[in-house]
């Protein structure tokens, strides 16, 4: 390299020395900062990660509310022959309000028949019947004089209170041989059937009227007349029953009905072969109904407060039962 070339070589590095010594103004420049990471992920993620994990569609059984069963109370009577060889028994099922009050739409009615030994059973009622303005039971169970058949009406409680004179009607009886049931009339008043389990007697109103089982009409007799009770109606007859060789009848004639404190009681007696009709008994205070006629002149008789007495139909003696 000659001289002049290697003079010029230091004169270049001299001048680039220079320039590099030289202080020139800083340039703006952009910042660049690491990028923003949220603390909470990112909304679909929430989702995915709050999410149960997808599951197959399954059918679910549908809950059926158990069902409520219906408050009931069950009572049962039972009546026995005279005999004593046969029971009646009456079932019911009455529907129960909250407050224990019998409410609802419909009772469940079951009546039996059986013999003391177990020899038989007939069931002659087993159902459902509706509520009116109250409800009926078979009742006033009566029974032939053999033993053979068994006689009862179905007596209406109204309001479901008891009665004790009225409101049944008709008079059924049960052939206790084989357990049939015949419903002998449909009328309603005091119902009896004679122990020969031939006639049987209708006491309505002011009229008493004896009937064969095909119900034809064999007498009647307008007592109210004959005992001088047409121009007053503040009485009521009941406690109808016949005689056991089924020639006479007696009942009850209880006045002033409308003042239960002062109710008093007639008996009266009505004679089938002579016709006559006569008071055995007349205005006794308080409240009394033939239930029975013994063997003999004898009616069992029972007041308002369920006491038994005899009443001699003779003698017009009452006494207490034993």
């Amino acid at each position: 390299m000659t001289k002049w070339l290697r003079n010029l070589v230091w004169i270049g590095v001299g001048i680039g020395m220079a320039a590099c010594s030289t202080t020139t103004p800083a340039l703006p420049t952009a910042v660049i900062r690491p990028p923003l990471v949220s603390p909470t992920p990112a909304v679909e993620f929430q989702l995915a990660a709050t999410l149960p994990p997808p599951q197959t569609d399954t059918v679910q059984p549908a809950l059926t509310p158990a069902p409520v069963t219906p408050k009931t109370t069950h009572e049962d009577w039972f009546y026995t022959s005279s005999d004593g060889q046969w029971t009646v028994q009456v079932s019911a099922i009455f529907p129960v309000a909250a407050d224990g009050s019998v409410s609802g739409e419909r009772y469940r009615l079951a009546l039996a028949v059986f013999r003391k030994d177990g020899g038989a059973r007939w069931q002659i009622l087993d159902e459902e019947r509706p509520f009116g303005l109250g409800y009926t039971l078979p009742a006033q169970f009566h029974w032939s004089r053999d033993g053979s058949q068994l006689f009862y009406t179905e007596h209406g409680n109204p309001d479901g209170s008891p009665t004790i004179v009225g409101f049944d009607c008709g008079l059924y009886r049960v052939d206790l041989q084989n357990g049939e049931k015949l419903q002998l009339t449909d009328e309603c008043g005091l119902l009896r059937a004679a122990a020969d389990g031939e006639t049987y007697a209708v006491l309505q109103g002011s009229r008493l009227v004896i009937h064969n089982l095909s119900g034809q009409v064999l007498r009647e007799f307008a007592f109210a007349t004959l005992l001088k009770l047409d121009q007053d109606s503040n009485w009521q007859a009941g406690g109808l029953v016949w005689s056991p060789d089924n020639g006479r009848l007696a009942f009850s004639i209880l006045n002033n009905i409308q003042q239960p404190a002062e109710i008093q009681t007639s008996f009266v007696l009505v004679d089938l072969i002579s016709g006559m009709v006569r008071y055995v008994l007349e205005n006794r205070q308080g409240q009394y109904l033939p239930i029975l006629w013994d063997e003999g002149e004898t009616l069992l008789i029972q007041d308002g407060f369920g006491l038994r007495y005899r009443l001699n139909i003779r003698t017009a003696e009452i006494t207490l039962a034993d």
